[in-house]
């Protein structure tokens, strides 16, 4: 495809999460947003972050890499250039940050493991970091 800020449209996606319905969310990074598409459908819906415009407001991203969701639902988005994790709860639209620090250098991935904690890696520092008991609080 053509990159773009249309709702049909991405502009540097990286991270990826199908649900048990088989909807898509997508991490657009170059459009510092997530967009969520349905089955079938043609075009996506902005769920989080300001289409294009990237910032460090609770509402706002700057270049996010990584997205996970936990068991009730939560959404969580890592906000690299801001060298944070968001949380979004279902049809909200803000996110807390929930782990964040200056010590981080560009983190990317991003998972919860089986006992609610969040793991991220910190690319550039070249380690694992693990934020217990963030999950479903």
């Amino acid at each position: 495809g053509t990159a773009g800020s249309a709702l049909n449209q991405l502009r540097n996606p990286w991270g990826i999460y199908v649900n048990y319905n088989y909807t898509v969310f997508v991490v657009d990074q170059g459009n510092h947003r997530v967009q969520m598409w349905e089955r079938g459908a043609s075009s996506g819906i902005t769920v989080a972050g300001q289409s294009s415009v990237a910032g460090a407001w609770s509402y706002q991203f700057n270049l996010p890499t990584s997205i996970t969701f936990d068991q009730y639902g939560y959404m969580y988005i890592m906000d690299s250039g801001n060298n944070r994790i968001q949380r979004w709860w279902p049809g909200s639209t803000y996110g807390e940050t929930v782990a964040s620090s200056s010590s981080f250098y560009y983190p990317r991935g991003l998972a919860i493991d089986p006992l609610g904690n969040l793991v991220l890696a910190d690319d550039w520092n070249q380690r694992v970091v693990s934020f217990p008991g963030v999950c479903g609080e």
